[in-house]
């Protein structure tokens, strides 16, 4: 069947599909007449116009030439195909009769569809296939009662057809889901009651052993435009959205690039119905495809600073699709207010409101480390020891290899690892160092082989130090040593690394200078240690527990109960009891900021996997549930603020919703009956 004038074979229903639990025996096809060929003349019920439609006076829905349906009785299931008719509203189909009547013509045909109990068992399918002008051809079902096999069969629609209208500029997607926020399944095994309701407002049609997400998926890119929307038309179960559904908007890649929300009391998916929604244009608030990159404001913040190189590019983050900020100055008044504390962000650059790490890792450049960090006293060693601890990864060369060891009266470092590292300073100034990686060591995880000798050469080096594995602590790893005959550094430890916790970030150092590479070995060296580093970043915890009435504040400026930060992920979970009725989440603040509040089963609530989520405009949400499934429910609340970061030699500049930066307050609860 299709839907304004389409013209496609018929959808085969795969794996997406459920299997019906009464497919048919042979001993059940027992005729009560002999088998016998016969025609039948279908017609199809046109979904309702009305003022909220789209459509003109000559679109229509139509058969297509593939079509074919089930011509059901309790103990049969003939399959019947369309003959004469395609494109037309009246069709004939042809099939051998097997039972006798009462007859029930159910379209789509699947062999699972059948007659149980006095009820109707078919199934709509996981994910749908975009169509121009269309919903997809076999996932809207159709029903058709005839006493006699002589009848004619007036199909009737049994689902409901949403509309939504998506624009944007520039924007090219390869899927949408839509999920149900009243929790019910728009997708699975359908029983409907042959009670004479059938194909009627009435009708009672149960959906069980799916989910509340439906995909839409795109055979090939569509481009939006800025005012003509794409017209996805999807089909739901009639009574679906009672509290609004979200859309999650999908790339080539399967990442999600954009979440809206139209959550409205008064959507209404009624039987033969089409719903449009009017169009919107998607917002730009996508998310990271990988996990692990989700929750932070950007991947690399590089420390140039005081009586450090002030490098204002690394090569390794455009070869690794790495975004980059960065300080390169010798202004320590402009290093205090960046790394340490200013009125506008009083948490330094690194680590959000809550001290939690506000970018993946940290990459200190080379230079005169004890000099760099008494520059940044007490306090800003502090701030890169809090990052770390909480999680974020640290990534250092030469003299940034020496500040994240163990600090001393002499020498002010950041004290990451407990132990000392041995100076170099018989080589300075050389390309002469030369690198051998174990054929163990994690740096051979990513794809480089290093020309298949394990060996880099001439990396430049300068006075940097090396790790004897005896000062190794424990939780230590060496990756790599050098190759340097004569020299004291010769076998020793030329990259190492140490993660002593699960919560903490990776620690990956070296004595040399692989970040000056721009291609070949050395910058794949360089690539391997920052990935090794990015997968050590620290495991994701939530706030706290919330129980049955609690209501969790989030309104410091610092702190575990501090703000949220921009692009940052505050996680929750509660434990829903059995037979808890009435459930509501709260997610309230005084802030003109937008926050999303998202939830899911037995897992973190990130948007893009979220089993519910509320991403509309404004702070405050409401999610509310009749019941849910017992069990553990993860909660996040997610702020989207766009702070725009511009670098500079010499400068560092943000605009935009700077009020993140130092928190936006919240509060979060969960109650039920």
């Amino acid at each position: 069947m299709s839907y304004i004038k389409l013209h496609t074979a018929l959808l085969v229903i795969a794996s997406t599909m459920l299997t019906a639990s009464c497919a048919y025996q042979d001993e059940q096809l027992v005729a009560d007449s002999e088998s016998r060929g016969i025609s039948i003349t279908a017609s199809l019920e046109l979904p309702q116009d009305s003022s909220r439609t789209y459509l003109d006076n000559e679109e229509k829905v139509v058969w297509a030439d593939g079509d074919s349906f089930s011509l059901l009785t309790e103990k049969s299931n003939d399959r019947f195909d369309l003959t004469e008719g395609g494109g037309t509203a009246t069709a004939s189909f042809s099939g051998q009769v097997t039972g006798s009547g009462p007859y029930y013509a159910l379209y789509p045909y699947s062999e699972n569809n059948c007659i149980k109990d006095g009820n109707l068992i078919f199934s709509l399918p996981q994910e749908q296939t975009y169509i121009d002008g269309s919903f997809d051809t076999g996932t809207s079902p159709a029903i058709a009662s005839l006493q006699e096999i002589t009848d004619p069969a007036a199909f009737k629609n049994l689902c409901s057809i949403l509309q939504i209208n998506l624009c944007g500029t520039s924007k090219k997607i390869k899927g949408i889901e839509i999920v149900n926020l009243d929790g019910k399944a728009l997708w699975g095994e359908c029983s409907l009651a042959l009670d004479g309701k059938q194909g009627t407002d009435e009708q009672s049609l149960t959906v069980s052993g799916g989910n509340n997400k439906l995909k839409i998926r795109f055979n090939k890119v569509v481009s939006l435009k800025g005012s003509s929307p794409v017209v996805i038309d999807a089909v739901v179960p009639a009574g679906s959205f009672a509290k609004g559904f979200s859309v999650k908007v999908l790339d080539e890649d399967g990442a999600a690039i954009s979440f809206l929300t139209a959550q409205n009391a008064g959507i209404k998916t009624a039987r033969s119905f089409i719903t449009p929604i009017e169009k919107v244009k998607i917002p730009a608030n996508g998310e990271a495809l990988e996990v692990n990159k989700r929750g932070y404001y950007k991947d690399v913040f590089m420390d140039g600073g005081y009586y450090l190189t002030h490098r204002t590019t690394l090569p390794v983050c455009p070869y690794l699709g790495l975004s980059l900020d960065y300080l390169a100055t010798s202004d320590t008044i402009l290093q205090t207010k960046v790394m340490i504390e200013s009125d506008e962000d009083i948490n330094g650059v690194l680590l959000y409101p809550d001290d939690e790490p506000r970018y993946r890792v940290i990459y200190v450049n080379g230079g005169k480390a004890n000099s760099h960090g008494k520059s940044l006293g007490d306090i800003g060693r502090a701030r890169v020891r809090t990052y770390v601890d909480n999680g974020g990864c640290y990534v250092g060369t030469c003299a940034g290899a020496f500040l994240a060891h163990r600090e001393n009266d002499t020498y002010k470092y950041f004290n990451l690892l407990p132990k000392c590292v041995m100076n170099s300073s018989g080589l300075s100034e050389s390309y002469d160092a030369g690198i051998v990686i174990s054929k163990d060591s994690p740096l051979l995880n990513y794809g480089y082989d290093f020309e298949g000798d394990f060996y880099v050469d001439s990396v430049w080096h300068n006075g940097g130090g090396y790790m004897p594995k005896s000062n190794l602590p424990a939780g230590g790893e060496l990756l790599a040593t050098y190759d340097m005959p004569g020299k004291g550094m010769d076998g020793k430890g030329s990259v190492w690394a140490y993660k002593p916790t699960k919560d903490k970030g990776r620690v990956v150092v070296t004595g040399s200078h692989p970040e000056k590479g721009e291609s070949g070995e050395i910058r794949d060296l360089m690539a391997a240690i920052v990935s090794y580093a990015l997968d050590g970043a620290g495991e994701i915890s939530t706030k706290c527990t919330l129980t049955n009435g609690y209501v969790r504040k989030q309104v410091k400026e610092s702190g575990s109960t501090a703000g949220i930060g921009d692009m940052q992920y505050h996680h929750f979970k509660v434990n829903i009891p059995e037979g808890a009725s009435n459930i509501k989440v709260v997610l309230e603040s005084e802030s003109a900021m937008n926050l999303h509040l998202a939830m899911r089963r037995a897992d973190f609530a990130w948007r893009s996997d979220a089993d519910f989520l509320l991403a509309q405009k404004g702070a405050n949400k409401t999610m509310e549930f009749d019941s849910l499934e017992a069990g553990v429910w993860y909660i996040s609340v997610y702020c989207p603020a766009a702070v725009t970061t511009k670098c500079a030699d010499g400068s560092f500049k943000r605009t935009g919703d700077l009020e993140a930066l130092n928190g936006v307050p919240y509060s979060i609860s969960v109650s039920w009956e």
